[in-house]
């Protein structure tokens, strides 16, 4: 969701999105609620960290569970800043796919709010002006 919403910023942004252990398969309710705000997120594999280890990163955007402080960051990733989006993993913890799609709506929300504020704040300043 997090590039997704990122990209939805500016198209030209390069951005990679990978994970230390991916999921399978990007989730229904992350599409579904991404689409209510105008998003299109399709159906992908998420990729593994390691595919990029030849990078380098001007910022490195972790989200998910835990704080800033307890996340164990390879090695191997080389990067000039990081910033953590921390929240509880919606799927370990639901009802039922209602509940799910609300709690995923709600880290939409979240992470809207704070990579808007990254944004504007941080990579639009960094921009060189036309």
């Amino acid at each position: 969701m997090a590039e997704a919403i990122l990209k939805s910023f500016d198209p030209a942004l390069e951005i990679y999105s990978a994970g230390i252990a991916p999921a399978g398969h990007i989730s229904p309710e992350a599409i579904e609620v991404l689409s209510e705000i105008g998003i299109k997120l399709a159906p992908s594999v998420p990729q593994h960290y390691s595919k990029f280890e030849h990078l380098e990163f001007d910022f490195l955007i972790t989200v998910g569970d835990g704080t800033n402080e307890n996340l164990k960051i390879p090695a191997s990733i080389k990067y000039k800043r990081k910033m953590h989006l921390g929240f509880q993993n919606p799927y370990l913890h639901f009802r039922d796919r209602n509940d799910l799609k609300e709690k995923c709506a709600e880290i939409r929300d979240e992470i809207l709010i704070e990579l808007r504020y990254f944004y504007d704040k941080i990579i639009s300043k960094d921009k060189p002006e036309n």
